[in-house]
């Protein structure tokens, strides 16, 4: 085997192990969630079970907003490039 190949099989097992670690993060805060949640709902106030729910949507709430100002300001971005190529072009032809 030549170096790029040791090197090249090398950087794959390096993103395969952080994903692994990344994924396995993942699992354990879902799981310390679920735990936290069976916790809360089993409180004598109602409103503790409510925390973790509200949280998450509270978070994917903001994601969603997010990614709707992000689409919104590639949108319009989008749309002055094309008014400022379709100018061009229009100055092109009357010349």
């Amino acid at each position: 085997m030549d170096g790029n190949m040791i090197a090249e099989s090398m950087g794959m097992s390096g993103i395969s192990i952080i994903f692994i670690v990344y994924f396995a993060v993942i699992l354990l805060i879902a799981a310390a969630a679920c735990y936290w949640e069976v916790r809360l709902s089993r409180e004598q106030e109602w409103w503790k079970g409510l925390i973790l729910p509200l949280f998450a949507v509270i978070i994917g709430s903001i994601a969603n907003i997010l990614a709707i100002i992000l689409l919104m300001i590639y949108g319009v971005n989008r749309r002055k490039m094309k008014k400022k190529n379709e100018l061009e072009q229009m100055k092109i032809k009357d010349l």
